[in-house]
């Protein structure tokens, strides 16, 4: 083809101009377009420099930056004398932090170098349950969730273990040794059932402790005046950071670290000059009566406070502190007299004739009898049988009739609470009808218990059990039975259903000593911070007035001022001083009893606890006792005497003589 010979095409005048329109909005539409981007990746570089500013930074701090918390010194517990109850020591734990762990492009490497270190830290250890199977197991499972967060495999680890651990740290890459606060009780059994300890919290408690204040590992206390006082003593964490590399370790410190707050400190109502003359009193006399178990409280009757609280058998609560075996801790749980029970304030057990100072008060404040009305005791009476009227009926003896064949004759409400006197409380309580007395009836009585503070729960801030007011109602819905005479007549002396713990009977002879002002009893005395201000201060609490006129209260403390002065407590007197109590030995038989063959059937005489309380001195009173003793026998014979020399030499009043204990079971009360 030539190309010279191809027609060409020109434009003339008759020839339209070509379409250009559709070119400048292409133009414009791509211009917009690249002003919109150019719009959104100005707006998005804003936001992300801006407002996202402080997010980056975070989680490049996070990658560089570990922050770790610093432990508060948990605040201490001090008698009231501010004598020190307990100490903070140092623990070691043995910890590894995964991210610091050797790092191998080899993974079969690595695990080896991290196996070889477990190894090496087992047999340093040397502690049941940390293997190196155990300790890679505990670290794999922290490792991608928390790889900055130490992982406890060791604790309570001996002082120079650890040391020599620390020391060879550099040749075990992650490896920390860590001082924890520990705590040391040096009173050990003393005072165990009432500080309580310390320990990492329960699994099963986890949800109770908030995070933001709790980390998984803290040390918290788990029972008595360590656990109710947990938010005092606690104190408040500091915190610091470390500048980390990639490989998590330590390059320096990131500003200025924040100082933790030391715990407050909690002055208790205990003197333990008291604590120890009851354990003095109480102990050796348990042993002779070969009894396991028993306990005294001691109360002020002018304010509630407790003074002094001793149970038996008790633990060491630096066992649980500082590491417990499984040996240990299954003889303690295994013991059946439960050791780790407060025995003070939970062995609800019938409190036998020192009962009868509620029933007195019961008896003439709801008008069943005066101070003159008189009661004979012939020392074992009939009660007739309804349903067979040619038997002869039940037997009632008091506890006289059992050594001399006779009973007291006729008495008046001060002479049977003197002498104890138990037919005087069967008949005026159950009624007799050959002798016209209708009796109080066990409902009035029920109701006069709850008054004395008998079955209240929650008595004392460390917890415990609590008695039991048995009624009518309560025997038909529980056992399907009437209630019968004779279960009145036990009631009447503090035998058959109704129940009351120690502290529960220290209470209601408190109640008596003071004249009528029923207290809370309470065992804190203050919370104190570290500069010496008090945080929360000891006020008493009344429960509540007791409704027993001025005439009653009076021949009541007179009665049991006789008690000690003539009466079955007379060898329990200390010359030259004046105080009142009440003898009472409690018939039982419970599954401990059962279980020791002490109690079985077609036993002739049931064992005994004994009881005695008491409030010295008689015109001033400074001090409510309950002494309790398991299966100890009379109570005027086994309890008195101990609550005789805690009396004597709390209140140093001299006693050259102390009374003789009764070493052989007998009847007397």
């Amino acid at each position: 083809m030539i190309v010279e010979n191809l027609p060409i095409k020109r434009r003339t005048s008759l020839t339209p101009p070509p379409d250009n329109q559709s070119g400048r909005i292409r133009l414009i539409l791509i211009g917009v377009g690249m002003l919109v981007a150019l719009s959104i990746l100005v707006v998005r570089f804003y936001d992300l420099e801006i407002n996202y500013k402080q997010s980056f930074i975070i989680q490049a701090r996070s990658n560089s930056e570990v922050t770790h918390s610093i432990p508060a010194s948990r605040g201490l517990i001090y008698d009231r004398y501010g004598v020190p109850l307990v100490r903070n020591a140092p623990a070691f734990e043995i910890a590894i932090v995964p991210i610091r762990q050797p790092h191998s492009d080899n993974a079969i490497q690595q695990r080896i170098d991290r196996v070889a270190i477990y190894n090496r830290l087992a047999q340093m250890i040397n502690q049941p349950g940390v293997t190196a199977g155990d300790i890679f197991t505990k670290v794999l499972a922290n490792i991608y969730r928390a790889p900055y967060t130490p992982v406890i495999i060791a604790e309570n680890v001996p002082r120079d273990i650890a040391l020599t651990i620390q020391e060879q740290s550099i040749e075990m890459p992650g490896v920390v040794v860590e001082s924890v606060g520990s705590r040391i009780y040096p009173y050990k059994e003393l005072l165990g059932n009432i500080l309580g300890y310390t320990g990492k919290i329960p699994e099963e408690s986890k949800s109770e402790y908030d995070p933001k204040i709790y980390e998984p590992n803290d040390r918290v206390g788990v029972t008595g005046i360590e656990y109710v006082g947990e938010k005092y003593l606690r104190g408040v964490k500091g915190s610091e950071t470390d500048l980390v590399d990639a490989s998590g370790e330590v390059l320096g410190k990131v500003g200025s670290p924040t100082a933790p707050q030391e715990g407050d400190s909690i002055h208790l109502t205990l003197d333990l000059r008291l604590q120890k003359i009851i354990s003095d009193a109480l102990l050796p006399i348990m042993q002779l009566r070969n009894s396991p178990r028993g306990a005294v409280v001691a109360l002020n009757p002018n304010t509630g406070e407790v003074i002094g609280m001793v149970s038996v058998p008790g633990y060491d609560d630096n066992l649980f502190a500082q590491g417990i075996t499984q040996k240990q801790y299954d003889a303690l749980t295994s013991n059946i007299q439960r050791p780790l029970i407060n025995h003070a304030t939970s062995d609800a057990v019938p409190p036998g004739s020192t009962f009868k100072i509620v029933t007195a008060a019961a008896l003439l404040e709801e008008h069943s009898l005066t101070p003159s009305t008189v009661i004979y005791d012939p020392g074992i009476f009939y009660l007739p049988d309804q349903y067979n009227p040619n038997s002869k009926g039940q037997p009632f003896v008091c506890w006289l009739y059992l050594s001399t064949g006779h009973g007291h004759g006729d008495q008046t409400i001060s002479d049977a609470i003197r002498n104890s006197c138990d037919v005087f409380f069967y008949k005026a309580v159950g009624g007799y009808e050959p002798e016209h007395i209708t009796g109080l009836g066990p409902d009035k009585l029920a109701k006069w218990t709850m008054t004395f503070g008998i079955s209240n729960t929650d008595l004392l801030e460390i917890g415990g059990g609590h008695g039991f007011a048995p009624t009518p109602l309560w025997k038909r819905n529980t056992y399907g039975e009437l209630w019968t005479t004779g279960d009145s007549y036990n009631m009447a002396i503090g035998q058959g259903y109704v129940l009351a713990t120690p502290l529960e009977m220290a209470n209601v002879m408190a109640s008596i000593a003071n004249g009528g002002t029923l207290y809370q009893p309470q065992i804190i005395h203050d919370t104190v911070d570290a500069k010496g201000n008090v945080v929360k201060s000891f006020q008493p609490k009344i429960i509540r007035k007791l409704p027993i006129s001025t005439p009653t209260m009076q021949l009541i403390q007179q009665a049991l001022f006789a008690v000690v002065d003539h009466g079955t407590a007379v060898e329990a007197k200390i010359p030259g001083f004046d105080y009142a109590g009440k003898t009472g030995t409690a018939e039982f038989c419970d599954a401990e009893s059962v279980q020791l063959h002490i109690c079985y059937n077609g036993i002739k005489f049931l064992p005994t606890h004994a009881w005695f309380v008491a409030y010295a001195p008689y015109q001033h009173p400074q001090i409510a006792l309950a002494v309790y003793i398991w299966n100890g026998g009379q109570g005027s014979g086994v309890a008195a005497p101990v609550a005789q020399r805690i009396i004597a030499q709390y209140l140093h009043v001299p006693l050259a003589k102390p009374m003789q204990v009764q070493k052989t079971k007998g009847p007397s009360e």
